[in-house]
């Protein structure tokens, strides 16, 4: 019985010799693999306060819980020590920008629609809408950045991280791209990928944005959903008009919405103290 064992043994193995083709070996390394790194913890996070704001709009300032990742890509072959790169040099990295970021205002210092001002203790903004803010220049991490979005904060991370190790570190890695990654909330997260440029120069956040002015966003209608700005615009408008005529719209030079506010807000309680004095 061994022997018939042995026997179909040998006959398999002289086929299989007989019918390989040694000209198409597999070569393992010309095939489209690659390693990637990818490196997520619970602790890469910051609370930062910020506010989005392009022309014609500008969000109220709020805040969010953020969540920073990041993967770097390589090719099919790691380094002599075994590794694309180490886990902990990564890890540390993050960490130290996601400290920097945390409970801070992110004050976003390439805008185009905010007159930003900063002395030895405050950072002043001055937006479109009229709308004026302080910070203790201590509380705010001034990024490079136009929008205070997760979209160009990723941006930011890609760039502090190359930074970080350096393009020549990376690239003699076999490192050729890094992705980033920045969540303001479960289910909401934004990514930047890009390759890693042979020096590590600053660059634009602004080369990444699309020219051209950006509409107020429309509001959101569905079937369940029904807006009602307009007639809201149109009783705003009316109060306006008719505080105007009233001559109660009183200030000195420029006229700001802080201004038209108040006037509406006024017609609408001498309004609201006919309507008691009535009844």
């Amino acid at each position: 019985f061994i022997s018939k064992i042995h026997s179909a043994y040998e006959v398999l193995l002289i086929m299989s010799n007989n019918n390989a083709d040694h000209s198409t070996t597999f070569d393992w390394h010309q095939h489209q693999s690659f390693f990637q790194v990818h490196v997520a913890k619970e602790s890469f996070k910051f609370n930062a306060a910020h506010f989005v704001a392009f022309e014609g709009f500008r969000e109220r300032l709020h805040g969010h819980n953020y969540q920073a990742s990041v993967t770097l890509f390589g090719s099919n072959r790691i380094g002599s020590d075994g590794y694309l790169i180490d886990f902990g040099d990564v890890k540390a990295v993050l960490k130290r920008i996601c400290k920097s970021l945390n409970e801070h205002f992110i004050c976003p210092t390439l805008s185009d629609v905010i007159d930003i001002a900063v002395d030895e203790k405050s950072v002043s903004l001055r937006c479109q809408d009229g709308a004026f803010f302080s910070f203790p220049k201590s509380d705010c991490a001034m990024l490079p950045i136009v929008h205070a979005t997760t979209e160009e904060i990723s941006i930011y991370l890609y760039y502090k991280i190359l930074n970080a190790f350096g393009s020549e570190r990376l690239r003699n890695r076999g490192i050729h791209t890094i992705e980033t990654n920045v969540a303001e909330a479960p289910g909401q997260s934004s990514s930047f990928r890009f390759p890693i440029p042979e020096e590590t120069n600053a660059f634009d956040i602004r080369t990444f944005i699309l020219g051209g002015k950006i509409k107020p966003r429309p509001c959101f209608q569905t079937k369940d959903i029904n807006c009602n700005c307009a007639n809201k615009l149109s009783s705003q408008l009316e109060k306006l008009a008719k505080a105007i005529n009233d001559g109660k719209l009183k200030t000195k030079g420029n006229v700001t919405v802080h201004d038209l506010e108040v006037s509406i807000e006024s017609d609408t309680e001498e309004s609201y103290a006919g309507k008691e004095t009535s009844s």
